[in-house]
């Protein structure tokens, strides 16, 4: 896929699949909302998740972005996960706002929560899609 159009397609506001594997081995599959920085996807999760839990423990994670409109476009990223143990109110309205606009996102921001969420970073290692 050319590197325009995988840009293009990951700063839209789509939902995600993070994929992460559990202590039993089974895989963990749950949809999250990201943002794509151009080198790292973002993802902000409450602290002590299965999700966070699992990322801290194995270092490694999936995401799979697709079109929800039935053309069968996709681009999923696997590859190495650094856990940051803190999210600034910043970093969580910079996510709402590509999700919820402006005034939304401020208002759900302003209500707190950060505080009690962990940031998530995944570096695509590698790419498989279908465009």
């Amino acid at each position: 896929m050319a590197d325009d159009r995988r840009e293009t397609f990951l700063r839209r506001p789509l939902t995600a699949v993070l994929a992460t594997t559990g202590r039993d081995g089974c895989i963990h599959a749950v949809p999250v909302w990201f943002r794509w920085t151009g080198r790292v996807f973002e993802i902000i999760t409450e602290r002590g998740s299965v999700k966070h839990r699992n990322a801290a423990r194995t270092g490694r994670a999936a995401l799979c972005i697709d079109e929800r409109d039935g053309s069968f476009a996709y681009l999923t990223a696997e590859g190495p996960v650094t856990v940051a143990d803190s999210v600034s109110y910043d970093e969580r309205l910079a996510l709402h706002t590509l999700y919820r606009g402006t005034e939304q996102a401020k208002a759900v921001v302003d209500g707190g929560g950060h505080e009690k969420m962990v940031m998530l970073r995944l570096l695509p290692e590698r790419w498989v899609g279908s465009m």
